[in-house]
């Protein structure tokens, strides 16, 4: 519930909390699985939504003895592990999981184009495979700040109205790659001399990102912040986002900052390339290719027009990927393969 807006309402009748694990073959996912299968079998539902790869998985597992009493389940990939360029083993590990347990999928839900095309050619769904733009970014929330505002918050957390901020919202976990852009920040610091970075997240690499900033010299330009709830106004002060995240399905930090007016500048991935054109509201890089990465960034901190036509461009074109337009879709999908009508 961290995207939730202030005073947002939830139409829940029952929450229950149900610890699940990354991997495959922990034992917590067992325990999991048998919660899961205790609470669908007791409440006789109509409809299972399921979202993430473990989470996926249990619950249609879980579920297939509802599915033989009429539940519908549905199943929203937030970006398979298997994709073009994946090791070797995420295809030998996910790749049969997921076609196995596309027999027990009513309807397959995915958020970019290759996953998509992946989804339709292996048939991984009994009844219909969508395509939609992500799961939604509340607009009321993430949209850009007033001049006044933006400089008063940039001094409330500690920078200045002429900083360059670089943001990145992202788990500290090695497929987000943060060592990427710390490696840059000498290099960029450099040519930029205002330079700011922003990291908002947790995550397993996160003492050693820092350590790595201390040995380059320049953990004094960045905050790492840890968890936030406030990332909306985290991406109302900054300037640009960054990701040269590994794997993605459809990121929504770069929706959420593109929103707040940021242009984005974001390694050339799946996912990543269904949000990014070129030019129109940011820049694309290669993973091996730093240099494009830097080069982006320099181009935007130096060419104002281009930048504030950048920034326009995002603000503008972002509705798509509202929460309300994704909610009306996903309505109209329920009420097509289902009892519901909403």
């Amino acid at each position: 519930m961290d995207n939730a807006s202030p005073g947002t309402e939830f139409f829940i009748d029952n929450q229950f909390d149900i610890d699940i694990e990354r991997s495959p073959i922990s034992l917590k996912n067992y325990r999991a699985f048998k919660q899961l299968k205790r609470i669908i079998d007791a409440n006789n539902y109509d409809l299972i939504h399921c979202h993430t790869a473990m989470g996926g998985m249990l619950t249609r597992l879980a579920g297939i003895d509802a599915r033989k009493r009429g539940t519908k389940i549905f199943y929203t990939a937030h970006g398979f592990h298997f994709f073009k360029g994946a090791p070797l083993k995420y295809w030998l590990l996910f790749f049969p999981i997921e076609l196995f347990l596309s027999k027990y999928t009513d309807i397959l839900i995915t958020i970019n184009q290759e996953d998509f095309e992946i989804a339709q050619k292996y048939k991984m769904a009994k009844e219909h495979i969508y395509k939609i733009d992500g799961v939604g970014v509340n607009l009321e929330r993430f949209k850009p700040l007033s001049s006044e505002n933006r400089i008063e918050k940039r001094r409330l957390m500690g920078f200045s109205p002429d900083d360059f901020i670089i943001i990145y919202t992202a788990q500290f976990i090695h497929r987000k790659n943060h060592k990427m852009l710390i490696e840059a920040l000498p290099s960029l610091l450099e040519k930029i001399p205002t330079l700011k970075v922003i990291f908002a997240g947790n995550g397993d690499t996160f003492e050693s990102s820092q350590l790595l900033a201390e040995e380059l010299k320049v953990k004094q330009i960045i905050s790492f912040l840890g968890g936030r709830r406030d990332i909306d106004a985290l991406c109302g002060i900054s300037d640009i986002h960054v990701s040269p995240s590994f794997q993605e399905g459809l990121p929504i930090s770069n929706i959420e900052a593109m929103a707040c007016g940021c242009p984005i500048v974001i390694s050339n991935i799946r996912g990543h390339i269904d949000i990014c054109k070129e030019n129109k509201n940011g820049f694309l890089f290669n993973l091996d290719n730093s240099p494009k990465m830097e080069t982006s960034i320099i181009k935007l901190f130096s060419d104002k027009e281009l930048y504030n036509s950048i920034s326009e461009f995002n603000k503008s074109s972002v509705n798509k990927y509202s929460v309300k337009k994704i909610v009306d879709i996903m309505g109209t999908i329920y009420n097509e393969h289902t009892k519901i009508k909403i």
